[in-house]
């Protein structure tokens, strides 16, 4: 075994190195320079603004690869001027998939670790729910019990429902969920997520930020300021915001649940003593038959039919008319109180309704175009029914604050209200949907889990944050077996390039096999030596690869790889590197490599001397 190892290096080592080597090192060594200046010249520059590529970004990028690429070709030089060129091909093709390896499933594991971070920062790590389609009635004593569970550090009821959120720009479908804004915040990273606005103003309605529902006067037709074309005479008119949030008090009127009723026989004189409704006619009497003949052409003036309707009976007696002075705040919807008022933060505050406080992702504001303070309608279909038919509920609120998770799902289609106003909102009085449990430590999910099921009961179906996102990060773990599986065919190249190279060689030395085995060599002795050197060619392009993809890891997980852009929200792309993938792909590259090996020893071994000799003339 030590004379084929020895007899294989000596046959990969070159006789005489290329001359072209040295001018190729040098000037490797130029993009090395100046790539390392590039990247001590990005530390001094100033941070970028969000979403923008700085200069130091740019430099600390280009530079970066620019000095790999210099090490890579000063590293390729140096190699062929100790081994024949052919075989520093090779190598260097096994080398540069394990380093496509290495580095793309270290990206893939920092960007799954991230999101998941990101997740359990913001979810619930176990979910406590009933069967589809039901409740949890009366989920204060199950929550005590939740608390009681060892490793449990927060518990939160919550209510969820699809709901749509309208402003005065823009309207959208989300999903409302309503929150024990006390319990919440130890269940979930949401007070830390705000980045806008305050939590304190989720926990304490007064202290919402204060800002005028917008109400624009609508301008007289016979104006002499209008143009006609859309302007003034002081440049464009801006357009009226949504006439619902311009007039909010118009909504609630339309959609409150007063109980309160209108007397026609007393309405009708009033109007006609304004002038707003013609005055009344004269009835048109036809004896006989005729009148029972009448196309219905004459007209009933209201106010003499309504007495003699309710004298036979046919519609109810008159109500008394309330004079009494109104106080009372009107109604948000769906016949719901309205919740007392909150103290005015500002002049004219106090004439306003009491609003619900309401949490929005920051891709779901944008996109309403609303900020801390301004007014919001919250819509659902489960609204009550009418003479004209079922009425959505509308539900006036005010923007909290904004939250940013990093996740567009989250900071788009959700926004958090308490959870008494979402119950009555949502008509689900005490019920919730589920129960979020938060643990000290997430990965430990055995231990809890099985304490939360004791305690949960068989009714209820209780989930950990594995299961709830089963299906993203089983996307994931996908996306980087078929990564793993595409790069390893770079290395399966290389391998059949130790193949075709190593044959070569046995045809090309088949003289000098013929004379070894005339001398009384044995075949596993040849065989030896051209599968050492295949293992050699290989293991060192693995180990090569393998040390700089390490080395390309380590060197971005210091500032990461910058990702600037409206597109992302992630600032840089981020790195792990996993001591099993990386054995993983050791292991891979190596079985390829040694497999690719068999073949050209077994032929070599299975050579003839008589075969060999004739072979070499």
């Amino acid at each position: 075994m030590n004379l084929s190892l020895r007899v294989a290096w000596r046959h990969l080592r070159t006789r005489r190195a290329p001359r072209w080597t040295r001018t190729i090192a040098i000037l490797a060594l130029v993009p090395v320079a100046a790539g390392a200046g590039a990247v001590i010249w990005s530390f001094g520059q100033p941070p970028s603004e969000a979403g923008e590529l700085s200069n130091g970004d740019l430099a600390y990028v280009v530079g970066s690869f620019a000095a790999a690429i210099g090490l890579l070709v000063f590293s390729f030089a140096a190699t062929v001027r100790g081994f024949t060129l052919l075989v520093a091909i090779t190598g260097y093709s096994v080398a540069q998939g394990c380093a496509a390896l290495v580095l793309v499933l270290s990206l893939l594991g920092g960007l799954e670790g991230d999101l998941q971070t990101r997740l359990l920062g913001h979810r619930a790590h176990l979910r406590i729910a009933p069967p589809p389609g039901a409740e949890i009635v009366t989920p204060g004593p199950l929550v005590a019990r939740v608390q009681g569970v060892p490793d449990v550090v927060g518990v939160s009821p919550e209510l969820a429902g699809p709901i749509m959120i309208r402003s005065g720009f823009g309207r959208a479908g989300v999903n409302l969920v309503g929150v024990d804004p006390v319990l919440h915040a130890t269940a979930s990273g949401l007070p830390d997520e705000v980045i806008e606005g305050d939590y304190a103003a989720f926990l304490d309605p007064s202290q919402l930020p204060w800002r005028p529902f917008p109400v624009l006067d609508a301008m007289p037709e016979d104006d002499p300021s209008d143009m006609g074309d859309g302007t003034g005479p002081e440049g464009p008119v801006e357009p009226a915001p949504d006439d619902a949030l311009a007039h909010p008090e118009a909504v609630e009127a339309e959609v409150e649940d007063s109980g309160g009723w209108e007397d026609p026989a007393q309405e009708i004189p009033q109007l006609r003593a304004a002038g707003k409704i013609p005055p009344a006619r004269d009835p048109v009497v036809a004896p006989g038959p005729a009148a029972e003949e009448d196309d219905g052409g004459g007209w009933e003036d209201p106010e003499q039919e309504i007495p003699r309707l309710r004298a036979e009976g046919k519609i109810p007696p008159a109500r008394p008319v309330d004079t009494s002075p109104t106080d009372a705040e009107p109604s948000l919807a769906d016949g719901l109180p309205a919740p007392p008022a909150a103290e005015p933060t500002s002049d004219g505050a106090a004439d306003e309704p009491r609003t619900v406080p309401v949490l929005l992702g920051i891709e779901l504001a944008a996109e309403l175009s609303v900020g801390p303070g301004d007014p919001v309608q919250l819509i659902t279909p489960e609204g009550r029914m009418t003479p004209a038919g079922l009425v959505p509920g509308v539900l006036q609120a005010r923007v909290a604050g904004v939250y940013a998770t990093g996740v567009y799902d989250d900071d788009r289609d959700y926004a958090y209200v308490p959870l008494t106003d979402a119950q009555a909102f949502l008509r689900a009085p005490g019920a919730v949907t589920s129960i979020a449990v938060r643990l000290a430590d997430p990965d430990a999910l055995a231990a809890a889990k099985a304490g939360v099921i004791a305690v949960a009961g068989p009714e209820l179906v209780v989930e950990d944050w594995r299961q709830i996102h089963r299906g993203l990060f089983s996307a994931m773990f996908l996306e980087k077996v078929a990564m793993f599986v595409a790069l390893l065919f770079v290395i399966l190249v290389a391998a059949f390039g130790i193949l075709a190279t190593n044959m070569m060689s046995v045809m090309e030395r088949s003289a000098e096999i013929a004379i070894l085995k005339a001398m009384g060599a044995r075949d596993r002795l040849i065989a030896g030596i051209f599968a050492f050197e295949g293992i050699i060619v290989g293991g060192v392009g693995c180990v090569g690869g393998i040390a700089a993809g390490l080395a390309l890891c380590t060197w971005f997980s210091e500032r990461g790889i910058p990702l600037r852009s409206d597109a992302f929200t992630l600032e840089a792309l981020p790195l792990r590197v996993d001591p099993w993938e990386v054995a993983l792909v050791a292991a891979a590259a190596l079985v390829l490599v040694g497999l690719a090996s068999v073949l050209p020893a077994r032929a070599a071994a299975a050579l003839r001397p008589v075969d060999g000799l004739r072979r070499g003339e």
